[in-house]
């Protein structure tokens, strides 16, 4: 019954607009607005590109890219699993696993890791791409996994969490928390600063973790279940934690935006908005793509709403990346719109060869990487 209640709940709050099961289902399940009437120029400059096997669609979801040094990681979900050069994009090495694969990349301590459909965590050298360990964790990998020196910690389902030994693949720790009625299948991955992680869950708790013992250090609800259906009861916290300087900052889908003091559960501020899209930050400001597909900037200090910009909403927006001087977000039609971060005004679009956008723009170095729904991966530079 849960099952059923997720595929209607996806049909429902991310509403799908045709085109099978393409990731067109990112619209917010309001009309799209129209392109708006703006200037079209290449703003971002190709500096390569890659296309992975398999079509990132409804049923296999997305695959995060990484970056670990000069390195980028890329996956596919069919199998494939590439490092490549970051400046040039020159392929250095391709491996092709025998699974379907639900996360990936997660980066670090010599290792390139993605999870696959049956649960299990694969940790390939980050050199050659040689297998070095499998474990299964027992359960649906969506986020990839965050790796710190000799811990990978990884997000099973709505509710455990496991901490992985990066030498060997041996399961270390395992923290279990209860959660009740219907999710999200959400996607949020760990922070982790130190020795210690930060975890949401989909019932809006945040865990804090001592990573090398698995023991919780304190947990703190984010969101509030608040609705009079199940639907109007989903708190998830399926965005990333953020970390500017010694503020964190989490969402809860249907709930607020909160900004933490790090290593403590106080709440310096919240704002009451809702999104399950991953934030851009800089000096002042926090961004967000609200669930209908609206971008507001919110004082970083404050949470004070300094602007909100509609003209976008039902496209299926990424989250925002924040560029210094702009700020970027792509659409379900491959637009990528430039806005100006004091005001929220649209300057510009370039289109994106490949359909649906289906990541926020990552910066990787000078480079930002676009990922779209065909397995198209593109290293833009801006200009």
């Amino acid at each position: 019954m849960k099952k059923i209640a997720l595929i209607a709940l996806a049909s429902l709050v991310l509403a799908a607009c045709g085109g099978g099961d393409k990731l067109h289902f990112t619209q917010e399940g309001v009309t799209p607005k129209p392109v708006p009437d703006v200037p079209k120029e290449d703003f971002l400059e190709r500096a390569w590109r890659y296309r992975v096997s398999g079509d990132f669609d409804a049923e296999t979801g997305r695959l995060h890219p990484a970056g670990d040094d000069d390195r980028i990681f890329l996956a596919g979900p069919e199998g494939e699993v590439v490092a490549l050069n970051g400046a040039d994009g020159e392929r250095l090495w391709r491996v092709e696993l025998e699974a379907n694969l639900t996360a990936g990349v997660g980066a670090g301590d010599g290792l390139a890791m993605v999870s696959s459909d049956t649960g299990t965590v694969i940790a390939l050298d980050r050199n050659d791409g040689a297998e070095r360990w499998r474990t299964n964790v027992g359960g649906e990998v969506l986020a990839p996994a965050v790796i710190a020196p000799g811990v990978a910690v990884v997000r099973v389902g709505d509710s455990k969490i496991v901490g992985l030994d990066t030498a060997n693949g041996e399961l270390l720790w395992t923290v279990q928390k209860a959660v009740e009625g219907l999710t999200v299948r959400g996607t949020s991955r760990p922070l982790i600063n130190g020795r210690g992680a930060v975890v949401g869950l989909a019932d809006g708790r945040l865990l804090a973790i001592d990573i090398d013992r698995g023991r919780v250090l304190w947990e703190t609800p984010i969101g509030t279940r608040r609705g009079a259906n199940e639907v109007g009861r989903l708190a998830d916290i399926d965005t990333d934690p953020a970390l500017f300087g010694t503020v964190l900052y989490i969402a809860s889908f249907q709930s607020r935006v909160v900004a933490m003091a790090l290593g403590s559960p106080r709440v310096i501020w919240s704002s009451e908005v809702s999104t399950l899209k991953n934030f851009g930050l800089d000096a002042d400001h926090l961004y967000v793509t609200t669930d209908t597909g609206a971008i507001v900037a919110l004082n970083r200090y404050t949470g004070e709403r300094i602007w909100q910009q509609d003209q976008l909403s039902g496209r299926g927006l990424t989250g925002p990346l924040s560029l210094g001087d702009r700020l970027l977000v792509g659409d379900f039609e491959g637009n990528l719109f430039q806005l100006d971060p004091a005001s929220g005004a649209i300057r510009s679009l370039q289109k994106v060869s490949g359909g649906a956008i289906v990541e926020t723009p990552t910066q990787v170095g000078e480079l930002v990487i676009v990922v779209s729904e065909n397995g198209r991966v593109q290293a833009l530079a801006p200009r």
